[in-house]
């Protein structure tokens, strides 16, 4: 198979070479968190899903490159460093954060909807916006970060 990028596309041209072509492929993981690297989906521009991956070795540079692109910035979770606050607004949590890309601020509605604990002491928290952020290890924040939690956990 290979990937390329037409110019002004969102999504890559996959040739299965000798089968066919898709002109906007979607590339997701099967199992984004427990097992990121391996069993990768492939996707029509319909959201129609045309074949599975077991692993992305084997492809030719120039497509795993675009591979890696398209899952980086499908999968692209901030990872929260530190909670600066954290208030009730309105029927919501409103936190102010600090990532690795910097400050933000993002709401959550229901938390125990909106957090999981992928595993002990690892969470992910999805906002009222759909973004999704991640604590690595809760153990690792600060004290007041763990101290502001504390309220939610």
């Amino acid at each position: 198979m290979r990937a390329f990028r037409q110019p002004g596309a969102v999504h890559p041209r996959l040739e299965i070479i000798g089968e066919f072509v898709i002109l906007s492929a979607l590339i997701k993981r099967v199992f984004p968190l427990s097992n990121p690297t391996i069993y990768i989906s492939i996707l029509d521009g319909s959201g129609k899903e045309v074949g599975v991956l077991r692993t992305m070795d084997g492809l030719e540079p120039a497509t795993l490159s675009i591979f890696q692109e398209e899952l980086d910035r499908r999968y692209f979770t901030p990872q929260v460093d530190r909670i600066d606050a954290l208030r009730s607004e309105a029927g919501m949590w409103r936190f102010d954060v600090q990532t690795q890309r910097g400050p933000t601020r993002f709401y959550v509605r229901n938390w125990r909807d909106s957090a999981h604990e992928i595993t002990a002491g690892r969470w992910q928290i999805l906002s009222v916006d759909g973004a999704r952020f991640e604590i690595l290890k809760l153990e690792d924040l600060d004290a007041k970060s763990q101290r502001l939690l504390d309220q939610l956990l």
